[in-house]
């Protein structure tokens, strides 16, 4: 089975450029389109306008599918690629369209959901997502949760310097948002806490705030480095409508890490990881500065449990895994 793979490889998520593997250990040829290539290239010689740059990938995409003619186009999320260019995909030799999309719900209104009808099959990480997308008419909606490589994670080697630069007793990785800012601002006081992303620079959290965010190895060095990691999903305390009930990546890079990881509640998270044992969870504030007082003092529970939460990935959340899931799912339903 031929597969061209479209997504964006960057500094930003390493974990685009695992997929392609997982796919080739499930028996595939896979061929791999990077558009932010295109993007880097510009910028670089800086000749393009940034419409100028859009237009030029989507040419080259609908290059590559006449190149290489494919039995499935399996597209990650897809921001710069148009309508026109998902027909005219399809039009060519009628290849199996496929996208697994990680920002939902909240893309769902203007993103993911007129998107998806150009898709045979549309794949997202949140079970809750799911309906919206069969209640606008798509069929073939799945929900496919993340996995990830622990070898990723084991090439990311900690020097003494490493050690010494994001050692904490909690770490946050990850965007601003206002609710995150209230949570954080009342641990940042009490503890050691560092927070790595985009957004922070001027906000309450300032003195948390390590001023850039993290990327690639670098950031799992900082998740094996933080008697903490703290997952605070986007929408915790909104409603599912905003939080939807997936889990998010952070979770299994995580556990690839076998880094310590406390979560809000989502409630896919105990269909695959066991709550207190592989992950620990919380449902509100109270009980999440409860819970860090006490794993703080428990070192050897601590270890225990992100043993226990990379022994699970690697039984039960592999990548290979998830794209095995992937495929059986549209072998089964084309």
């Amino acid at each position: 089975m031929k597969i061209l793979y479209i997504a964006g490889y960057s500094r930003m998520v390493l974990f685009n450029r695992l997929i392609p593997d997982a796919l080739r250990k499930n028996g595939c040829e896979v061929i791999e389109f990077d558009w932010n290539s295109v993007y880097s290239f510009n910028k670089a010689i800086k000749i393009f306008s940034s419409v100028k740059v859009k237009q030029e990938i989507n040419i080259r995409v609908i290059g590559a599918v006449k190149k290489h003619n494919p039995d499935i186009v399996f597209i990650l999320k897809g921001e710069p690629l148009t309508y026109d260019t998902l027909k005219e995909i399809k039009e060519i030799n009628n290849p199996v369209m496929i996208n697994w999309f990680g920002d939902d719900p909240w893309e769902f209104p203007v993103f993911s959901g007129p998107a998806s009808k150009y898709y045979d099959f549309f794949f997202t990480y949140d079970p809750w997502s799911v309906a919206l997308y069969k209640n606008a008419g798509h069929k073939n909606a799945w929900h496919l949760p993340y996995g990830y490589v622990p070898a990723a994670a084991d090439r990311a080697d900690l020097s003494s310097s490493d050690v010494k630069k994001y050692s904490c007793d909690i770490s946050f990785i990850g965007s601003h948002y206002p609710k995150r800012e209230e949570i954080l601002k009342e641990l940042m006081n009490k503890y050691n806490l560092r927070i790595w992303g985009r957004g922070w620079k001027n906000t309450s959290c300032g003195s948390a705030y390590q001023g850039h965010a993290l990327y690639g190895y670098e950031m799992l060095k900082a998740m094996k480095c933080s008697k903490i990691l703290l997952n605070i999903h986007k929408g915790f305390e909104e409603g599912v409508e905003n939080s939807g009930e997936g889990l998010n990546l952070r979770v299994a890079e995580g556990a690839a890490c076998a880094s310590f990881q406390m979560s809000n509640f989502q409630a896919d998270i105990p269909n695959r990881f066991l709550p207190d044992k592989e992950i620990v969870l919380f449902s509100d504030r109270q009980e999440m500065y409860q819970k860090i007082e006490f794993y703080l003092s428990n070192d050897e529970a601590r270890k225990m449990i992100a043993q226990n939460g990379r022994n699970r990935l690697e039984k039960d959340h592999l990548l290979e895994i998830r794209m095995k899931e992937m495929l059986e799912i549209i072998s089964e339903n084309n």
